[in-house]
């Protein structure tokens, strides 16, 4: 059975070194468009409860754009990212320097998950180590689909959110090693808000392992998790959380890099149940919470669990 990732915050480690940057690819031209603009670029990390650690080992970037050439940003060294590291809305840059100008349609993190540990590794909640692979990882890398301009003027931010409940699986006969897949997102940091919440103590009775659920919309027949899901299917959520123990009591929950628009948030006492390579019709039980909760640019609402 899949190892089940299911609790995701935010959180990183600066990455620190020198960068290169170059153009290469098929084709003549400049690598996007005439002139330079000023990228940064970040990730930012969904961890997860049942891991103590999730180490993706990183040595570049390549943009790519709509036409033209690549863009290779090479790290001097490799440099590693425990994404487990910080929570929050925290994020860890990648780089902040010059680009070529111009439309961009692909991002590839050039990362080393070839299941030998000593690269990129998961440490379970139990302590042990599994090697991270990327099927083709030294080829092509986690790539991110999702498009993007770079303007001649200003500085342009963007995070790639990882969402490591669906990213990461460990299926039967596969071990040590584990799967790493492209379950990413590409946010503007200028034009994202947040979503978060308590949960009162009272709606996690013993033997509850709670799970809050987000969806695009409005959602009134909310699903668990399936990533075999077709595409259209509206009912899929975006992601899951737990929540953890809040100071003052009861739980708390926190979605965050959300786009301007309206969600649904959905709450469990099944999240445990939660595969998420599959549909777990009648085992994961969901109730609607609040199906209009409208999320605007540098805002965050509250949306409180009874």
């Amino acid at each position: 059975m899949p190892i089940t990732f299911r609790h995701w915050v935010l959180g990183g480690v600066l990455i620190t070194g020198t960068f290169g940057l170059t153009a290469c690819g098929g084709g003549g031209g400049s690598a996007a468009g005439s002139g330079m603009g000023q990228m940064r670029l970040a990730v930012a990390d969904a961890p997860v409860d049942g891991a103590q650690q999730v180490v993706v080992e990183f040595t570049g970037v390549q943009l790519v754009p709509a036409n033209g050439q690549a863009v290779d940003i090479t790290f001097a060294a490799p440099s590693t990212i425990d994404l487990l590291n910080q929570s929050g809305t925290a994020s860890a840059q990648l780089f902040d320097q010059p680009i070529p100008v111009g439309d961009y349609g692909q991002i590839r993190l050039m990362v080393v998950a070839d299941g030998d540990p000593s690269h990129s590794y998961i440490v379970l909640a139990d302590g042990t180590m599994h090697g991270l692979q990327v099927p083709s990882g030294s080829q092509t890398g986690l790539k991110l689909v999702s498009g993007f301009t770079v303007p001649s003027s200003g500085v342009v931010d963007y995070t790639i959110d990882f969402d490591l409940r669906q990213a990461i699986t460990c299926p039967p006969g596969q071990a040590p090693a584990c799967f790493l897949k492209p379950a990413l997102r590409l946010v503007d940091d200028t034009t994202v808000g947040n979503i978060q919440g308590t949960v009162a103590a009272t709606a996690v009775p013993a033997g509850c392992t709670p799970g809050v659920y987000l969806y695009a919309g409005t959602v009134t027949s909310p699903e668990d998790m399936n990533s075999a899901a077709a595409s259209t299917d509206t009912n899929q959520p975006l992601t899951s959380k737990v929540p953890v123990l809040a100071p003052t009591g009861g739980y708390y929950y926190q979605f965050t890099f959300l786009p301007p628009g309206t969600y649904t948030i959905a709450f469990t006492c099944q999240a445990a149940l939660d595969n998420p390579d599959q549909p777990d019709t009648g085992q994961v039980k969901l109730q609607t919470v609040n199906t209009d909760v409208v999320v605007t640019a540098n805002q965050t609402v509250t949306v409180d669990i009874p």
